[in-house]
């Protein structure tokens, strides 16, 4: 005979949600170092949300693809991509409006 007392209350398990990944494609053999890591805006198509333009660096570059850094939800991520997704952007130096 089993009482209230025996039975142990523990939490719901809730799983979290798969972690929204950018999508990348085959590396470059040929591709060479950038110099100054060039600050890009990337286009790129993540595995929940869809495409999202994010900032970037290029850190490897060939004729028609690029191996970027890019920051998504505080996680960094290298990934390569075509060419056609990487635009240049500015940096303002600080202290000028």
């Amino acid at each position: 005979m089993s009482s209230a007392l025996d039975c142990r209350w523990s939490p719901p398990e809730h799983p979290d949600p798969p972690e929204d990944r950018p999508l990348g494609i085959d590396a470059d053999p040929a591709a060479a170092a950038t110099d100054g890591y060039p600050p890009v805006w990337v286009r790129v198509q993540l595995t929940r949300i869809g495409e999202q333009r994010c900032p970037g660096f290029v850190e490897w570059a060939s004729a028609d693809r690029v191996f970027v850094q890019l920051v998504h939800m505080g996680f960094v991520h290298h990934l390569w991509l075509p060419r056609d997704r990487v635009t240049l952007r500015e940096i303002k130096p600080r202290g000028r409006p």
